[in-house]
């Protein structure tokens, strides 16, 4: 089944996510009010303010962990409030706060500082990160900084077998938990170690086929010579995407060391690819970790955020669709080409026209061959869709 027939749909009850645009600089005076400059697009609902008499308080840390009972987040600071689908906080979980409280309740940042609300008393201080109001130079983008990082941060295993010791090259499932993925190999493979492709959903229904998904990179696997790596989130979408936290990132990368121990890979040769909310967990990731992830291949990328900017930086691949009502071409596609082009990226931007938010299958190949096919300069394009399937 073609993934575009999945791509970009979200649950009626799942709100949209808020887009950031850059990390944003925070004043640190405890009798302002913290405001965030963010894109929004504009099919994108636009969220009650919070109350007007919301105040911070005298000490409040940036990070807090919730405490014995898990957190539902709510829209605004009350229990007669909206639930924010999907946005529970567990136990021992550390959260970002806006520095606003309003009576016993607490605003809450998330992976894309979207906000929410949820009671004081559920928390205990977190100790990193300083508070609201300790005249920390920058203390709050350092605090957001250092909570993304840890989030993003993928460690790969230096200890491996001999590649003569790991299993036959077949494609193989992962389950751990609740987590799964699918591992694509070639049929007949070539000699030598494999590139690996690490490849992820945008936000789905839950109550989709996963395989039916998974299975279009198996004729990638093999046309390519490449090991393909396709895991599954448990919510509607990836948890670091709706609560900032990493369950979904702790499975991917166990799978990736799954696969490097079974499969004979080549780490000098490991990609990462997005669609929609995908796209944002790869972009963010490979940022993180350009080291592991070299290059990035990412279709309607609606955020990124970029927590190590003195590193090295993935070369990107970058599509977008000229009819996406969701990113649209000057209000999200260019202006998150262009910031990614400011801090060092070598990005490669198509436009495909009459195109959609959906993903048109046309990207898979264009992203494979610029991955394989060795660095490039900045370059832009711009395509005519075959199918203008949106």
């Amino acid at each position: 089944m073609n993934p575009a027939a999945w791509h970009g749909q979200r649950p009626s009850q799942m709100p949209m996510p808020v887009r950031v645009s850059h990390f944003p600089q925070v004043p640190q005076s405890t009798s302002a009010v913290t405001h965030y400059r963010v894109v929004r697009p504009a099919a994108y609902p636009v969220r009650t303010a919070a109350p007007a008499h919301a105040s911070p308080p005298t000490r409040l840390w940036r990070m807090l962990r919730v405490g014995a009972a898990a957190v539902q987040v709510m829209e605004e600071p009350s229990m007669q409030s909206k639930r924010l689908p999907w946005v529970v906080q567990q136990p021992g979980d550390v959260v970002l706060t806006s520095g606003r409280t309003h009576g016993d309740w607490v605003e809450l940042l998330f992976a894309h500082l979207r906000k929410g609300w949820a009671p004081l008393s559920s928390f205990v201080p977190h100790g990193l990160g300083g508070y609201h109001g300790d005249g920390l130079y920058d203390g709050a983008n350092r605090a957001i900084r250092q909570h993304q990082s840890e989030m993003q941060h993928i460690h790969l295993e230096p200890n491996l077998p001999e590649p003569a010791l790991r299993a036959p090259s077949k494609s193989f499932h992962l389950q751990k938990e609740a987590w799964q993925a699918y591992v694509w190999l070639p049929e007949l493979a070539s000699p030598g170690p494999l590139p690996l492709l690490v490849a992820f959903h945008g936000s789905r229904p839950m109550d989709w086929d996963f395989l039916s998904f998974a299975e279009r990179w198996q004729k990638d696997a093999s046309a390519y010579q490449i090991a393909v790596l396709v895991p599954e989130s448990v919510g509607p979408t990836w948890d670091y995407l709706l609560t900032c936290q990493r369950r979904d990132m702790d499975f991917i990368e166990y799978a990736i060391n799954q696969t490097r121990c079974q499969v004979s890979i080549d780490d000098q040769q490991i990609a990462i690819m997005g669609m929609s909310d995908g796209a944002s967990l790869a972009m963010s990731m490979a940022l993180r970790n350009p080291g592991i992830f070299r290059t990035a291949l990412v279709q309607a990328t609606g955020f990124f955020h970029d927590t190590a900017p003195d590193t090295l930086k993935p070369r990107v691949y970058m599509e977008y669709g000229t009819e996406d009502k969701l990113f649209g071409p000057d209000t999200v596609a260019r202006p998150t080409r262009d910031r990614l082009r400011d801090l060092g990226c070598p990005v490669e931007f198509a436009m495909i026209d009459g195109a959609g938010h959906m993903v048109q299958e046309e990207f898979f190949g264009a992203a494979l061959d610029f991955w394989l096919g060795g660095p490039v300069a900045n370059t832009e394009k711009f395509k005519k869709s075959s199918k203008g399937r949106c």
